[in-house]
């Protein structure tokens, strides 16, 4: 049985070789950036996600996509409170940047 490797730390998301991926190295400048629980070399558990475009997501990752509770929140303000699942939108509350219900997801359909 292999051993799981656990941490807190930071991972920047990149391409390298072609290849888009998380690593260790990165350019605080240029590259995506993840802050928080760590295994296997991916983000597990809970953490923080930005980009360069003022996009962030807040909260719980598995094998480095965002699953479980979390804040999505666009660079406009438009965000996203509720459940992912498997990196998409689950269950859950679309706000304008005022903090408005514009919207809701069930079971990852947007309801107007």
């Amino acid at each position: 049985m292999s051993e799981l490797s656990s941490s807190h730390g930071v991972l920047f998301f990149k391409k390298v070789n072609g290849e888009l991926g998380y690593h260790e190295n990165g350019e605080e400048d240029k590259d995506r950036k993840y802050v928080g629980e760590i295994e296997n070399g991916l983000p597990n558990g809970q953490g923080t996600y930005t980009n360069l475009n003022g996009y962030k997501y807040v909260g719980e990752f598995k094998d480095g996509g965002r699953h479980g509770k979390g804040t999505y929140t666009w660079s406009n303000g438009r965000m996203y409170v509720g459940e992912f699942k498997d990196g998409e939108e689950w269950n859950g509350t679309l706000k304008d940047k005022e903090g408005f219900v514009i919207g809701k997801w069930v079971k990852g359909e947007l309801q107007k």
